[in-house]
Parts: structure tokens; C-alpha cells; sequence
């Protein structure tokens, strides 16, 4: 850049410097916005930065003085500074101005507040969401604030009374238009509606009844029902209720309501025999909860650890612990040996006893051999098992081997690092290397359960955390019951998650008389398994004393964590005493036993993964997006690597069996022992049937037909080197089946004694099938339909002898014959990867069918075992069922349950002699499911039949769902009637109403109504078809519309066969619920497009596979908003809510294809607003389109795009000013003053250069 060059830059920038002073002294409120300032606030940054770019190019090709450039410098910086503090001068009084006019405190305190009293804070605006116990509060501030004040314009006041109501409140007056002359009518709708003294008084007296329980007792438990109880009962009283005679039925309800000490408490307090009274206890209640706090403080001081809340201007977190001092602990065991209040494994007396003598002193009285309690046998038993065998006895019980003393090989595979788990408050950071590794102190500790019996957990102890956690699964096996307390947890790289609170539990020594009450917070898992390689020490270094109170004694074997323990008991626990083991590892003595910490040599381990614990308190960091792409990209590997291994290991026996191999990932190793779990949950399973004949009757001959058809084997030479897996079994009832009423099935998600589950071991694999939409689009295609379905498709598949062992199963027949083992032989239910080894096998076969028809139905109209597909006319539809049976029975899959709609090809169709249910006879009123919808083959439609419904006694959300999702429409043809289902069940997430609470009587008789309303459905005959018969011309016309409760679109065939007759017929719809938070129209209406345009696509791409490829002029799409339209065809930026719908939408349509329809002829406002199924019956533009639909283009709507003065959400553009010192070439503009001359000119050249070169 040279100097004339950076002068020219620099008289640009000071130019638009002076613009801006020039607009900020010449601001106009009237003609001028505050966008306008903050565009230009925005545009500074980038003049200074160009100033200091520009200015140094320009300093070294000057060759003035420093002070002259030093001088250029300094006045442009106060000049910038000048336009930048006007600029910002102007927001400020901008804002000002607005807080004065829009502030709700304004006409409070106006003309009543002295100037020399301090300046009171503004106050918020009441709410009323329509709640009754509100309503009087409410109404009482609203009179005071606004109705009451006669210097506010009653605009003003309707303004506000607006702005106060929420929810179902605001829906009485968010439709009169805000005017002075309207508010008197809006507020006497207001009070008409809700000052109803019987409602409100009714509503504190439920409020009352559902008074939640206490389950332990706290400060905040008690000051809540303190003050849930007194709220309510001084509401009643000030509506003139008589408090005085209630004092039976109060004092009751709140006794019913505190947990089971606060209630023997206040017997003992009042053990009069008279009546109590309300008072009496309200008193009790205060003091207790006076006790509590005055506790805290003095008991708890020394142990309050403060979180402080990174932000500004937040209060400071809490968080209190209480430890019972151990000379107030009353021990819950007397040990079995010697009747003192000790453990057996602390009695001196039993540990004099030799081993053999321990043993038999054991079993003698029925202890676990385990743990040494007596509640549970050893299979049953959670404590780790011994740390010297690994057998699943205790320490006091093992018995010394000859071979002990050899050392094992040390080689084992590598085992793939994970990382660890990360906490909020806690951060666990996690390393995967090869060398040494460092142990953490662990122990094994015992925690009541909800039953009060003391359970082993093994704990991690770590110091870098602020809380205490427990993982889910142990929170759930003790059966605690969780808080609704939250407490965000940020991890390593910012990964966020929420651990819910537990109830407090107690925590128990297992050598010692100590125990703490503990806070604990849930999370899925804490870390990996701990130590994270399997360990050998030198066991004659470690001292006797240790080797028996070892606070772990699995301390060397890889084991799951149940509990972290944080830094508020780490260092409680330690009492300073150590032995050395080596330089690097020492054992701590503490409370809890014996703990190892410090470094294992390389030489002692073979791989190792690190992880320690430190905490954080950040609760405004969002959880990192790469641990959303990282658990993408491990499902992609896991089913891609599941498909190899299917391509590799499957084959074909003898007879043409498909054959495959259980696709198992790495974790098959570490899966445990099943034997046990299994065979007591079949004796728990032969209770069951013993008390139901009936069932017993059926499930027993579902598994001799197992065994008659050779699917499972006896186990005669069981190998005990294999690995195997015990699958428990269980009846489900299926009503509604033609064929199999009762099935077994196997559940693979049964944990085994190391946690795992066959289930956990497998690959799950892709989905390799259509979807079900998919199919029924298809499906409705067809001339000729035809459907039918595999005969026991899972059990025609073999799986590998070798994988078998991993499907082995206990059955007897009867309770009097000796329990057996046998191996499932095929593929079974309820295991992981069934699914996918069964479809994928389907697919394999589709390879081998004899031509292209066969071929697309076997691998495109299967979903799982159904098949729905069809033809053009009864000779094809016959070869089809001649391919794809023969096909099929080649691989042994046997095809059954054959139905069509034509009678012609039912009469070919050949009946079996064995099977009575091979082809399906039926009358006109017979309907058949398929893929959930019922069809009748004969009259070729589909059908719609309800199930009797008695109300529930207690209806509430939980129901509700239920009850909606009892209607199966995946096509969209109810969707106007199921639409109104859809808005009252998000209506109650609006109120707020939790799950299981009852609905109030009103929204109880609507739901009645409206589905009680739905048994008019079985009138309902909807054609499976939607095209003419002999059509040659194919249309699809979409239309799409939204209300301020829904959105959608549907989709209509219109077809015209050779005779130039037209038909019209809807072939699919779908809807969607308005969003919570407030959207305009034109955006919904916007989603509205973008649904209509995914739905054609996908209508597109479906008749696409049917070989129907239709044209872009034969979509032709329809939306009565003119705002949506306008901006599909607009060529100006939009903002970025709007231009990515947009930008989706144009993905798969074209704007030429985009029209306007006025709303009496869109169909798809039928769905925004809802119908009855008696309207929709008799709704012809819902089942075939406007009526214009039918007739020729020309009478169709006028396809001119609606103009629009201005277009809505246009995104403001920048416009920025540069001017190029670059020479521009314009010859030859330069040489010639005449285009005539120039034109002849050039003409000669060009002519004599093609000349030269020819």
C-alpha cells in the first residue's frame, strides 16, 4: 500500500466518524430508533481497528516528524470517543424514557412518596395463574396497585391487568382488544370467573387433604408443613370458616402427615386423654422446628462448609452435617458366638476357633458364609468375596492351599481405557497409560435399607470432593427414596449433569462402633471399576493386623464403586497410624478398617488407568457437545461392527438353515455368575404358576413345544471352562393374537454377580428394515393387497453350538421332577441383538429370491415378521406369493396367516393340511391387524375399534397418556379428532400438575366427554386405497396450517384415469402440538411448511421404490398464510428462527410449487381447530380435498403470489462504505467518445485476430 493509498483509507474512515457524530447530535426519538444507535455502537470497534491498521502503514511510509503523527493519532481518539459516548448517552436516555412509561411501580408511588425518603425498590407486578388459594391475595394487591388509582388511564389498567394473568386466567381476557373503554368489561370477566367464595374456600380445604408426607424428619420437611398447614388454615379463617371446631380432623391429618418420630414425639409430649387441640399442636410443630435450628447451629458449626456460587450477587450455599458421637450409638447386632454386642468377625472367641471349626459353626447356624449375617445365604450376597481365593466366602473361612504360594501368569488382554466419570462439584479426570498405577483408598461399608437392614457398599474415598455420592443402582437395591433437591454437577471439559438428592441414610463401620448420618447424591455411575487392573502384592509383607480389618478386601481386584465419599468424611476417618508396604504403597488405618493408597509398580500391574477427584461449585456451564458426538460415534462403530460380524460368521446348515453367531463385544470376560439368580427366580416363577392353573396349563405346553421342535437341548456334558450365561424366563399374554395367546420370554437383561448382563455383552446392530410409516404408505399403493407373517421367525434362525452355552435356561415340567439345564438352540426373545439377527437374516434371504418383485418385498415390506405388500393385478399378486413363499421355505422360514383383498388370488392360494391358520378366511366384518391397524380384507379399508373403557377411579396425567395412546393412527386419519386429546394433555403440563395427582372435576368430565366421544369411530370405513383404479395421471396436493395450539399438514392423491374422471382421496397427515413458550402465527405456520414439506418427501421418496416418479409440477403445495409464502419468494435476509425453516424447506421443494389457498378451502385447518368424530364422518373436504380439488387446474385458486407491503422478520442489514485506491483498467472507454466507434473498432480487431490464427 503506498501513501496516497492510505491518505485516500484514512479520509474514509474519518468520514464515517463524522457521519456518525452528524446523526448522534441530530437524534430524533420521533424519527430515529435505538436500533439505529446500536448499529453503529456495533461499527465502531471495527473503525478504530481499521484506523490502527491503515495509520501504521501510513507512520512508515511518512516521513514527517513523530509529534505531527502522534498529533493525527490523538485527534482521531478523542473524536471517536466523543461519538461513542453520545452514542451510548442516547441508549441510556432512550431506556430511561421507557422505564418511566412502562414501569409498573410508577403510579404507586408517584404522587405519594416524600423526596426525602429513600428511594424504595419497584414492585413486582401480582400474578394470578388461576389458582383459587391466589385469587384473594391477588385481587387485594390488584385494587390497591391499579383498579383503585384514579390518576391511571383505565388503557393502562387493562395493560396491567393483562400483564398479571397467566395461564388459563389469561385466556378470559387475551382476546378484548386493550382500550380505555374495554377494561371495565375485562376486569368485571375476571372477578365474575374467580370471586367465588365456595371454589376458593373448597380449594384450601383440597389443598389441605394433600398435604405432603413427612418420610424424615428435617428443618425445611417441617417448616414446609408448618407452613402448608397455617397458610391454608388462616386463609379458611379469614373466609369467615369455623377453624375452632376443627380441631378432630386437623390435629389428625397433620399427625398423619409427620414422619414416625416427630409423631412419637408428640404423644409423648401430650399424653392427656382429652381431644387435643389445633393450637396444641401448631405450638408443638413451631418448637419442634425451633429445636431443630438451635441443633444445627450448635452441632453442626464446626462442620459447615461454604460453596460459593461463582456470580455475582449470589448468596452463599450451605451445606450442614451431623455426626452421632459414638458413645450415643446403640448397637442393632449381638454376635451369634457369644451373645455380646459385637460382630462375629470382631468376636475373640470365634477367631480362636480353627478354620474347619469357624465352618461348621457357620453352617450350624444358618449364616452367610459370605458376610456372616443371617438374613441371606451367599449367592444372594453383595460383600465382595474372599481377597486371597476370590471365592465367594469370608476371610475367617478360607482354607490354605498347597498351590497358594506359585505364582499365576500375568498375562491377560488389555483391557480398553474409559473414562472416568466427571462431577459438578466433583471433577474426576481420567488418563489411560501404560505403567504405574496409583491406588485410591476404598472400603466396604454397611448401609441401612429401606427394610433397616445394614447392606455392604463399597465406598471410594476421596478428598477432592465437596459431596457425597451413590450411584443409582445402589440407591435403588437399599430402596431410598430420592428428594426433589437437585444439585447441578459441571465435570471435566464443562460436561454437565443433575444429581437428585437421597434421603439421609446412615453409614456403618464394619470393626469399629462408629457410624455417621450422610447426605448422599445420585448419579448413574461414579467411577470405573476400582483398582482398574488386577493386582499382586507380596501378602508376607502386609502384617496380620491388616490382613484381618481390611477396609476392602477386594482391595486388589477390579470391583464396581457404590458410594464416593467426600472431603467432609475423608479426613475424619484417618487416624494417623500406617504401615509400609513398600516406598510407594502404604496402608492407612482408619474408622472403616485398613485402606491401601499409593503407587503400584509396572512390574505388579500390566495396564492401568488413573483417576483422581477434585471439586468445583459451577452450575452455569452447559454440558460439552463432544460428548454428545463421542456416544454418536460409538452407537456407528458398535453397529458397524456388528454387521461385519454378521457378514463373517453367518453360513447355511444342510437343510438351508440360516445359522448365526452372537455378535458380543469385549466386556464377555468380566460377565459373573447367573446360576443362582436364575434358578431363583424360576421357583419363584413356578409359585406364580401354581397359583393359576390356566396359565400354568399354557406355559408348560409353550415349552414342550420348545423341546418337540428341538429349539433347546438338554445340557448332558456341561463345560466348565466355557463361558456361560443363565437366561430367567417369564410368561407375557397376548389376548389379541390369533395364533399364540401366551409366549415365553427370556429376559437377557438380568444382572449376573458382576453387575453384568448377557444383554450388556452384546452388540445391539442397525436397523435394516423400513420403517413402519414407510411400509403403510407403500402399503396403501397397492391394487391388491397381501399380507401375511412368519411362523416363529426367531426360532427358525440356529444360533452357534459355542454361543449357546450362553443362552442355558433351568425347567422342569413339574415341581416333583428334578430341575434341569437346557440351551436355547435359535435365536430368543429378550435378548439384545435378537432383533436385529433375526431381520438381518430376512434381508440376507431377500438375496436369493428369484426376481426384482420378489426381492423388493422380502427386503422392504417386512416389518419384523409382517409382510405388507401387494400388486397390480391378481396374476401378479399370485407369482408374488409363489416367489416369496418359495423363497422363504427354502431357508426354513415358513410363511402363515396369508390374507388378501382380492378373492380371485384367495381362491389360488393353496390350504395346508397341518397348519389351519396358513391362509385366513374372513367375513365383510372381519378386520385383521395389521402393523396395528385394522383392516378388512374383504371390503378392502380400514377400520377403527375401541376397547371398553371404565374411567379410573383416580384420573391423572398418567392416565390420560394412556388413554390417548390407546388410538393407534400412524396414517393421520383421526388426526382432527386426536388433536383436541393432544391440547387438553399439554394443557396439563401448563398448570403444572404432577404425574399421579387427580385432575379436578371439570377437566375429569371433559376427558370423559371427549373419550366416550371416540366410540362413534367404529362407523368409520376408511378405502386402504386412495388411487382410482386404472389411473394414468398422478397428483399429490399438500396443505399445511397452525393455531395457537397446533400445527399441521396433510397430504391428498389426486388421480385421473383414461376417461379423464378425477379422484381425490387423502393418503396422509400428520400434526404437531404448539410449543409452551409463546410463538407468533406466521411461525407456526412456518412449522406448519417445514411438516408439510418432510411429510411430501417422504410420500415422494416412498412411491419412488413403487416405480410412481413423479415430476416437480405434480407436488403442488398449499398454505393459507400469506406471510409464509412471502417469505419462501423472498430474495432479502430473513432472521435466523425464520431463514433456517426456510432454508429446510426449499432442501426438498421448490418455491414454484408454493401457493396461496384461502382458509375455507384448507383442508388442514380442520386439524388446528379440531373436530368431533360425528364432523369429521361427514367432513368431505377432510376425506377427499376442497372441491375444487376434483375439478380442472383452471379453477383452482389463483396461483399469483399474495403481495405483501412489508415483509415480517427481515434481518437488518450492514451496509458499509469502502473506497479502493486501486487504478481501474476501462480502457477501451478511455480512447473512444462515440459507441458507434468503439464498436467498429473492436469488431476490426477480433476480426483480424481470428484472421492470424486461421
Amino acid at each position: 500500500m503506498d501513501i496516497k493509498k492510505a491518505t485516500l483509507e484514512l479520509k474514509v474512515i474519518h468520514s464515517s466518524l463524522k457521519a456518525m457524530s452528524t446523526f448522534a447530535k441530530n437524534f430524533n426519538s420521533e424519527t430515529n430508533n435505538q436500533s439505529q444507535v446500536r448499529v453503529r455502537l456495533e461499527e465502531l470497534p471495527s473503525i478504530s481497528e481499521k484506523f490502527e491498521e491503515v495509520q501504521s502503514v501510513k507512520e512508515e511510509l511518512d516521513q514527517r516528524s513523530d509529534d505531527v503523527v502522534m498529533d493525527e493519532r490523538a485527534k482521531f481518539r478523542e473524536r471517536f470517543y466523543e461519538v461513542k459516548a453520545s452514542l451510548l448517552h442516547i441508549l441510556e436516555a432512550e431506556e430511561s424514557k421507557k422505564s418511566e412509561v412502562t414501569s409498573p411501580s410508577y403510579s404507586i408511588t408517584s404522587s405519594h412518596v416524600n423526596n426525602n425518603m429513600m428511594k424504595l425498590p419497584p414492585i413486582e407486578l401480582p400474578k394470578f395463574s388461576g389458582d383459587w388459594k391466589e385469587w384473594t391475595s391477588f385481587i387485594d394487591s390488584f385494587n390497591v396497585y391499579f383498579h383503585n388509582n384514579k390518576d391511571m388511564a383505565p388503557v393502562h389498567k387493562l395493560h396491567f391487568l393483562k400483564a398479571c394473568l397467566e395461564g388459563q386466567a389469561s385466556d378470559i381476557v387475551k382476546s378484548i382488544p386493550t382500550t380505555n373503554e374495554n377494561y371495565g368489561q375485562a376486569y368485571d370477566a375476571v372477578t365474575a370467573r374467580y370471586e367465588n367464595k365456595g371454589a376458593i374456600i373448597q380449594s384450601h380445604i383440597r389443598a389441605l387433604f394433600d398435604t405432603p408426607k413427612i418420610s424424615i424428619a428435617s428443618v425445611i420437611e417441617l417448616q414446609r408443613l408448618y407452613h402448608h398447614i397455617t397458610s391454608n388454615i388462616n386463609a379458611l379463617q379469614a373466609l369467615g370458616q369455623p377453624i375452632e371446631a376443627w380441631d378432630a380432623w386437623l390435629v389428625t391429618l397433620i399427625c398423619n402427615r409427620m414422619d414416625r418420630v416427630t409423631v412419637g414425639e408428640w404423644h409423648v409430649k401430650y399424653n392427656k386423654k382429652d381431644l387435643p387441640e389445633f393450637k396444641e399442636i401448631k405450638e408443638f410443630l413451631f418448637n419442634r422446628i425451633a429445636a431443630y435450628e438451635a441443633g444445627e447451629v450448635n452441632v453442626g458449626a464446626s462442620c459447615i462448609k461454604q460453596n460459593v456460587v461463582k456470580s455475582s450477587n449470589k448468596v452463599q450455599e450451605k451445606k450442614v452435617f451431623f455426626v452421632k458421637p459414638a458413645n450415643k450409638v446403640t448397637t442393632l447386632y449381638k454376635c451369634p458366638f457369644c451373645n455380646e454386642t459385637h460382630r462375629l468377625y470382631q468376636c475373640k472367641g470365634f477367631n480362636d476357633l480353627k478354620v474347619p471349626d469357624r465352618r461348621e459353626f457357620v453352617s450350624k447356624n444358618r449364616l452367610c458364609y459370605n458376610c456372616l449375617y443371617s438374613n441371606h445365604q451367599a449367592q444372594d450376597c453383595r460383600f465382595p468375596g474372599c481377597p486371597r481365593c476370590g471365592q465367594k466366602h469370608n476371610s475367617k473361612l478360607h482354607l490354605v492351599q498347597a498351590h497358594e504360594n506359585q505364582q499365576t501368569s500375568s498375562e491377560t488382554e488389555p483391557i480398553a481405557s474409559t473414562s472416568a466419570l466427571c462431577f459438578s462439584k466433583g471433577i474426576a479426570q481420567s488418563m489411560h497409560a501404560l505403567g504405574d498405577m496409583v491406588m485410591l483408598a476404598t472400603a466396604v461399608v454397611y448401609i441401612n435399607d429401606a427394610a433397616g437392614y445394614p447392606q455392604p457398599c463399597r465406598a471410594l474415598l476421596d478428598s477432592g470432593s465437596q459431596v457425597n455420592f451413590i450411584t443409582d443402582a445402589c440407591a435403588q437395591f437399599l430402596g431410598m427414596s430420592k428428594t426433589k433437591c437437585v444439585l447441578p454437577i459441571v465435570g471435566i471439559n464443562s460436561m454437565r449433569s443433575d444429581a437428585q438428592r437421597l434421603q439421609p441414610v446412615v453409614m456403618y463401620s464394619r470393626f469399629e462402633n462408629f457410624n455417621v448420618s450422610l447426605d448422599l447424591h445420585v448419579l448413574p455411575s461414579i467411577a470405573n471399576d476400582m483398582p482398574s487392573q488386577l493386582i499382586r502384592l507380596d501378602q508376607s509383607k502386609i502384617p496380620d493386623i491388616v490382613n484381618e480389618q481390611l477396609a476392602d478386601p477386594s482391595y486388589d481386584t477390579p470391583s464396581k464403586i457404590d458410594i464416593l465419599l467426600g472431603a467432609e468424611m475423608f479426613y475424619t476417618l484417618f487416624s494417623g497410624e500406617k504401615v509400609a508396604i513398600t516406598n510407594s504403597l502404604v496402608f492407612h488405618k482408619t474408622t472403616l478398617g485398613w485402606v491401601l493408597t499409593g503407587r503400584v509398580l509396572n512390574s505388579e500391574v500390566i495396564q492401568s488407568r488413573f483417576s483422581a477427584c477434585s471439586c468445583a461449585n459451577d452450575a452455569t456451564i452447559n454440558s460439552a457437545l463432544s460428548l454428545f458426538i463421542s456416544k454418536s460415534s460409538v452407537r456407528k462403530d458398535e453397529e458397524d461392527e456388528a454387521e461385519q460380524h454378521f457378514k463373517k460368521t453367518h453360513y447355511r446348515d444342510e437343510s438351508g438353515r440360516l445359522v448365526v453367531c452372537l455378535p458380543l463385544n469385549t466386556k464377555l470376560s468380566s460377565l459373573g455368575e447367573s446360576k443362582h439368580m436364575a434358578q431363583q427366580r424360576f421357583f419363584n416363577l413356578e409359585k406364580r404358576l401354581s397359583k393359576d392353573r390356566e396359565l400354568c396349563i399354557a406355559y408348560h405346553k409353550f415349552m414342550s413345544e420348545y423341546l418337540d421342535m428341538n429349539h433347546m437341548e438338554l445340557v448332558t456334558n456341561d463345560d466348565s471352562n466355557s463361558q456361560t450365561y443363565y437366561l430367567p424366563h417369564h410368561a407375557v399374554i397376548k389376548e389379541d393374537s390369533i395364533t399364540t395367546k401366551l409366549r415365553v420370554v427370556f429376559d437377557g437383561s438380568a444382572p449376573s454377580s458382576s453387575g453384568l448382563s448377557l444383554n450388556d455383552v452384546m452388540l445391539k446392530g442397525p436397523i435394516v428394515q423400513s420403517s413402519l410409516f414407510s411400509i403403510l404408505l407403500r402399503f396403501r399403493v397397492h391394487k391388491i393387497a397381501l399380507t401375511a407373517d412368519v411362523e416363529k421367525m426367531y426360532r427358525q434362525i440356529l444360533v452357534t453350538p459355542k454361543d449357546c452355552q450362553l443362552q442355558r435356561i433351568w425347567y422342569r415340567p413339574s415341581p416333583s421332577e428334578l430341575l434341569r439345564e437346557y440351551n436355547l438352540r435359535t435365536i430368543t426373545y429378550g435378548t439384545k441383538s435378537a432383533p436385529y439377527l433375526a431381520t438381518r437374516s430376512l434381508v440376507e434371504v431377500a438375496f436369493s429370491a428369484p426376481n426384482e418383485a420378489a426381492q423388493r418385498a422380502i427386503k422392504d415390506d417386512f416389518y419384523v415378521d409382517d409382510l405388507l405388500t401387494g400388486a397390480e393385478s391378481s396374476d401378479e399378486c399370485f407369482q408374488l406369493y409363489k416367489d416369496v413363499s418359495d423363497t422363504l421355505a427354502s431357508r426354513c422360514l415358513p410363511l402363515r396367516k396369508w390374507c388378501t383383498s382380492s378373492s380371485k388370488v384367495l381362491s389360488k392360494l393353496p390350504n395346508s393340511g397341518t397348519d389351519p391358520n396358513h391362509v385366513l378366511q374372513f367375513s365383510e366384518q372381519d378386520a385383521v391387524s395389521t402393523l396395528g391397524i385394522m383392516w378388512q380384507p374383504i371390503t378392502d379399508c380400514f377400520c377403527f375399534t375401541l376397547k371398553p373403557w371404565n374411567p379410573p377411579k383416580k384420573m391423572t396425567k398418567r392416565t390420560l397418556l394412556s388413554d390417548i395412546n390407546r388410538i393407534y393412527d400412524p396414517l393421520g386419519f383421526l388426526t382432527p379428532v386426536l388433536i383436541t386429546g393432544k391440547i387438553f394433555v399439554q394443557q396439563l403440563w401448563v398448570l403444572k400438575i404432577d404425574w399421579d395427582t387427580t385432575l379436578p372435576d371439570d377437566m375429569q368430565h371433559r376427558w370423559k366427554n371427549f373419550y366416550l366421544s371416540l366410540y362413534a369411530l367404529d362407523k368409520l370405513a376408511i378405502p386402504r386405497r386412495p388411487l382410482s383404479s386404472n389411473w394414468l395421471n398422478i397428483q399429490l396436493h399438500g396443505f399445511c396450517d397452525a393455531s395457537q395450539e397446533a400445527y399441521g399438514a396433510c397430504v391428498y392423491a389426486r388421480t385421473q384415469n383414461s376417461n379423464g374422471d378425477v379422484e381425490t382421496a387423502l393418503y396422509v397427515s400428520k400434526s404437531r402440538v404448539a410449543p409452551l413458550h409463546a410463538t407468533t402465527i406466521p411461525r407456526l405456520e412456518l412449522c406448519g411448511a417445514v411438516l408439510l414439506s418432510d411429510l411430501t418427501t417422504e410420500v415422494i421418496s416412498e412411491l419412488k421404490k413403487l416405480n410412481i416418479n413423479l415430476h416437480q409440477r405434480d407436488v403442488v403445495l398449499w398454505s393459507d398464510s400469506t406471510v409464509v409464502i412471502a417469505w419462501i419468494n423472498s430474495t432479502q435476509p430473513l432472521k435466523s428462527c425464520v431463514s433456517n425453516r426456510i432454508a429446510q424447506i426449499l432442501d426438498h421443494t421448490d418455491k414454484t410449487q408454493w401457493n396461496h389457498v384461502p382458509t375455507d378451502c384448507n383442508p388442514a385447518d380442520l386439524i388446528t381447530r379440531g373436530q368431533t368424530v360425528n364432523n369429521l364422518q361427514q367432513c368431505s373436504m377432510w376425506w377427499s380435498g376442497p372441491h375444487w380439488l376434483s375439478k380442472h387446474h383452471t379453477s383452482w385458486p389463483t396461483r399469483t403470489q399474495p403481495v405483501l407491503n412489508e415483509v415480517p422478520e427481515v434481518r437488518p442489514v450492514k451496509l458499509v462504505l469502502q473506497a479502493s485506491a486501486q487504478p481501474v483498467d476501462d480502457y477501451p472507454l478511455s480512447k473512444f467518445s462515440k459507441w458507434n466507434h468503439m464498436v467498429r473498432v473492436t469488431a476490426y480487431m477480433l476480426r483480424f485476430i481470428s484472421n492470424s490464427q486461421g
